[in-house]
């Protein structure tokens, strides 16, 4: 849970409220069904769930690019189906996989974003200056974007969503193709937008990210809240789980691991292997001798408490991330 105080947005609408969202194409039958959710101002929202749950889908929808089958929503105060000219100017777009004006160059296209959600030309420099200068663009800034690499195109998305400063911030796996420094920056960010009163709709599957940066969590599965609640709330409120986290001398095969009463999914997490299981007697016991008998030698080993992909996969029964 973030400790960065926020402007009291009491008083004040909702920056988001969305009610009973619903909308499949037809082509993969992919979607959302009646989704709610709400993000007050200054809250920042999580929007977790695996590839083709309909986070992208719902995102499109409350960004006006789309419109829903059924449901409402509206951006602080305003009806994001009759208004949207006026919704776009209070909101703030990062998506997965951003595009440019390709032969402009980066500081043409941010610019150009500036100007287009009203910033004056000395507004529209001064905001600019020190995000390219954050986000270590500033010595690229005369390059044309189709020279950008992935991640620096990542931050000059990033740069275009915020420099006006929106009232709502929704933002499309903002981190991925970022470095270590980058992300660094970016979760100061959004820290300081969400203390001064921007709401942000944070859609992720980097548990980590969530957990530090969301003040509330919405679980997205085949298109349908599953769960909503702090990080705390959601994995209290499926308590009797434990996090078996293990290290091997050389990989082993995991099949009698898996096969273990109780264990509920095991995973790698870098040179780690993670083994989400429930909290019953004897199961790290268990889980240790699977290994053994797999011909594996343990060089470390530790329980952890769950944290929120283990929850999901517990509420779910399925992985967060899944490739279908």
């Amino acid at each position: 849970m973030r400790k960065t105080e926020r402007r009291d947005g009491a008083g004040r609408p909702d920056a988001l409220r969305a009610e009973g969202i619903s909308l499949r194409y037809k082509s993969t039958g992919r979607g959302v069904s009646e989704v709610s959710l709400r993000a007050a101002p200054g809250e920042v929202v999580g929007l977790v769930g695996p590839n083709g749950s309909g986070k992208s889908t719902l995102l499109r929808v409350l960004s006006t690019a789309v419109a829903p089958d059924a449901g409402s929503f509206s951006v602080s105060g305003l009806d994001g189906l009759r208004e949207k000219r006026r919704v776009r100017a209070r909101l703030g777009l990062m998506f997965d996989r951003p595009t440019h004006y390709g032969d402009l160059s980066g500081w043409a296209n941010a610019y150009l974003f500036a100007r287009h959600y009203g910033l004056s030309e000395k507004e529209a420099n001064a905001a600019l200056a020190p995000l390219f200068e954050r986000f270590d663009l500033a010595e690229y800034r005369d390059e044309r974007a189709r020279t950008y690499s992935y991640g620096m195109g990542k931050k000059l998305a990033l740069i275009e969503a915020v420099a006006h400063s929106p009232e709502l911030l929704l933002l499309d796996e903002p981190s991925l193709g970022l470095d270590y420094t980058s992300q660094l920056h970016y979760t100061g960010l959004v820290r300081e937008l969400a203390a001064n009163g921007t709401a942000v709709l944070l859609s992720s599957n980097q548990v980590d990210e969530v957990e530090s940066l969301c003040d509330r969590v919405v679980f997205l599965n085949r298109g349908k809240v599953v769960a909503e609640g702090t990080p705390e709330e959601l994995v209290s409120a499926v308590g009797g789980m434990r996090r078996i986290v293990v290290s091997l001398r050389s990989p082993v095969d995991y099949g009698a691991v898996e096969r273990v009463e109780g264990v509920l999914r095991v995973v790698t997490e870098g040179r780690e292997v993670v083994v989400q299981t429930d909290e019953r007697p004897g199961i790290v016991a268990g889980v240790v001798g699977a290994f053994v008998g797999a011909g594996g030698d343990i060089v470390n080993l530790r329980v952890e408490r769950p944290n929120l992909e283990d929850v999901f996969v517990k509420l779910t029964g399925e992985a967060l991330r899944r490739e279908d």
